[in-house]
C-alpha cells in the first residue's frame, strides 16, 4: 500500500486509500469496481437491446431456431451473449479480458444460463477455428477500431458455416464527421472526407458509409439482407441512460420503427448477411 504522509490533505488520503482498496480487490477477488460493464451500464443495455432486436428479427425471418452454435466476437461482459444464451443458443464468448469474461460468466449465472467463455485475441484466434464451424457469428463495435478489419472479417467469415449469419457493426462516416465538427477539428474533417480509415483524434479508426459497406461485403461471398443504423437518435439527440422507463421505451419504439431503417447516421451501421452456399 502506498505510504500516507501526516501533512496530506484528507482528501488526498481518502483518494490513496481507495486506490489502495481498488488494488487490493483486483488482485484478492480479481475484480474492478470501476470496470465498464456494458451488460449493467443502462445506456449500453438500451443499445443492446437494439442489436438483439435486428439480430432476432433476422433470426425469425430466416427461420433459425435454437440451439444454433453462436460465435460472439468480442463479447466484452455478455451484453448480447447473455440473452442468446439464455434463449438456447450454443454461444462462444470470445474477448481479450479476463475481467470481461468474468463479468459476462456472473450475469450469465444470475439468469440461470450459460455460455463458452475462451480468452484470446481474434487475430491469432480465428484462424486455428474450424472453417463453416458457427451458425451464426456476431462482431459489434470492434472492427471499427483494428487497423485488420478485413482481415479479421475474412477470418469471421470463413468460420461461418454455408447459409449461416452474421452481424457484424461498422462506425458510419457521419458520426466521426459529427464528433470532428464538435471538437472543430479541421483535420480529422479532411481526413474523413479523403479516407476510409486513418488516424483521428489521436488514435486509429475506420468508418463507412451504407453505399461503402454494401462494396466491401460485395468482396465476400454474402448476401447483405439487412443495414440498420443502432443509436439513430439516441446518439445523436437523446442519452437513453437518463430516461424514465416510459420514454425509454417510447425511444426503442422509435429508434426500430421500419421508416427509419434506412437511416445512415447513427452510434453504428449493423449489417446483417448470409452466407453464400455456393
Amino acid at each position: 500500500m502506498e505510504e500516507l504522509t501526516a501533512m496530506e490533505e484528507p482528501s488526498m488520503i481518502r483518494q490513496k486509500l481507495k486506490k489502495a482498496a481498488r488494488k487490493i480487490r483486483r488482485a484478492i477477488l480479481r475484480d474492478e469496481p470501476g470496470y465498464y460493464d456494458m451488460f449493467m451500464n443502462k445506456g449500453e443495455h438500451f443499445f443492446g437491446r437494439l442489436y438483439l432486436h435486428e439480430i432476432t428479427r433476422i433470426l425469425e425471418e430466416e427461420k433459425r431456431n435454437p440451439p444454433l452454435k453462436i460465435l460472439d466476437a468480442g463479447c466484452q461482459s455478455g451484453r448480447l451473449t447473455v440473452p442468446l444464451a439464455a434463449a438456447g443458443h450454443d454461444v462462444t464468448g470470445v474477448d481479450t479480458s479476463d475481467l470481461a469474461l468474468r463479468r459476462a460468466r456472473k450475469h450469465a449465472a444470475e439468469m440461470k444460463t450459460s455460455f463458452r467463455p475462451v480468452r484470446a485475441d481474434l487475430s491469432s484466434w480465428l484462424p486455428k477455428q474450424p472453417q463453416g464451424f458457427f451458425d451464426a457469428v456476431l462482431c459489434t463495435e470492434v472492427l471499427y477500431m483494428r487497423e485488420n478489419h478485413l482481415e479479421l472479417l475474412e477470418g469471421l467469415l470463413k468460420v461461418l458455416k454455408p447459409g449461416g449469419l452474421c452481424f457484424i457493426s461498422h462506425r458510419p462516416t457521419g458520426y466521426y464527421l459529427a464528433e470532428a465538427f464538435r471538437k472543430g477539428d479541421k483535420q480529422a474533417i479532411e481526413t474523413l472526407t479523403g479516407a476510409s480509415e486513418g488516424i483521428l483524434f489521436g488514435s486509429y479508426y475506420n468508418w463507412q458509409s451504407r453505399e461503402e459497406l454494401r462494396t466491401l461485403y460485395s468482396r465476400f461471398p454474402v448476401e447483405v439482407l439487412s443495414i440498420v443504423p443502432i443509436g439513430f437518435l439516441s446518439w445523436a439527440v437523446i442519452d437513453p441512460s437518463g430516461l424514465e422507463p416510459e420514454m425509454e421505451e417510447l425511444l426503442f419504439q422509435v429508434e426500430t420503427a421500419p421508416e427509419h431503417r434506412q437511416n445512415d447516421c447513427g452510434r453504428y451501421l449493423l449489417v446483417s448477411a448470409r452466407k453464400k452456399t455456393s
